[in-house]
Order: structure tokens, then C-alpha cells, then sequence
């Protein structure tokens, strides 16, 4: 993976990031390199994103979620695209190729939830870890406390045990 990528994946649930390398690993075998746009994301950050494309904002919308509502804010979810060629570049963000789907297929294999499987908002670059549901519970939204690395360490110990459990 890339310098971008691997800045990404050094803030997530390290069982996230394992699963991210291991499906772009078996994409680079075919010549498909993967990007990691987005990994954790500060309540700032978060905010931000929820702002576009509302009240005036540039942009468009990309999210539902404020702070505390993503699963981006716990380090437990990635957004992840694949280089039209080559390991650097433009990207794909056409989700209807072949490309797009056989990294959706390679992530999905590694057991991750994908976005585009969502009815509601479908969010079709975005892969979060298996065992939570779409959106934080009123229970992981408490223990995120301060969003530092301690409550985030202690929110993916929960989930490994199933705390959380969907």
C-alpha cells in the first residue's frame, strides 16, 4: 500500500487495517492497486463533512452522519477506491466497473461490511468492520468519551468481544 494509504490504515482498529492490506494485497496480483482515502476522522472533521452541500456549503452531500454518528469517528470503518492504473494517479470512482467490483468482492471477502449494501444512503466506498451495525450505538457513542486513543483502544477491545455485536 501506498505512503497515503498506510497513513490512513495507522489510525484504525489494527484488525480493520490487516483486512484492508490483505484484500489490497490480492488486488495488486491482478495489477489493481487500492487507495485509502479516509480512515479515522476527528468530531471536527466529521462535522465538516456533514456540512457540505447543507446550508449553503460548497460541495455536495456525502454523509448523514454528524460527529459520532459515523463509525469513521471509532477508527472502525475506511473508504477505500481503486487507481484507474498503475499505484498512484486518478482513481476509480465508477462503481460500476469491473475494477470497482472486484475490489468491493476482495474487502467484502475479508469480511467487512460494505456501503454500497445499504438501502438507505448507499455509500459505496466505504468498509467498516463486521460485528457493529451501520451506525454507532447509544452505547459506543458513551464510551467515545474524549475520541482519544485510550477510548478508542478500549472501543476495540469491545468489539473484538462482542460488546457490540449487530
Amino acid at each position: 500500500m501506498d505512503s497515503r494509504s498506510e497513513a490512513a490504515l495507522a489510525n484504525v482498529d489494527p484488525n480493520l487495517a490487516a483486512k484492508v492490506r490483505t484484500a489490497a494485497d490480492q488486488m495488486s496480483t491482478t495489477g489493481t492497486f487500492l487507495l485509502v482515502v479516509s480512515g479515522l476522522r476527528t468530531a471536527a472533521q466529521q462535522n465538516a463533512l456533514y456540512a457540505q452541500g447543507r446550508n449553503g456549503a460548497p460541495g455536495h452531500i456525502v454523509t448523514n452522519a454528524k460527529a459520532g454518528q459515523s463509525m469513521h469517528n471509532y477508527g472502525l470503518a475506511v473508504d477505500v477506491v481503486p487507481y484507474l492504473s498503475g499505484q498512484s494517479g486518478a482513481l476509480n470512482w465508477n462503481t460500476g466497473t469491473p475494477q470497482f467490483q472486484a475490489m468491493v468482492l476482495a474487502l467484502k471477502a475479508q469480511g467487512l461490511m460494505w456501503g454500497g449494501d445499504w438501502v438507505s444512503f448507499k455509500d459505496e466506498d466505504h468498509f467498516q468492520m463486521p460485528g457493529v451495525p451501520a451506525n454507532p450505538t447509544a452505547n459506543m457513542q458513551a464510551d467515545y468519551g474524549d475520541g482519544g486513543t485510550a477510548s478508542l483502544q478500549a472501543i476495540w477491545g469491545k468489539l473484538a468481544d462482542g460488546s457490540y455485536s449487530a
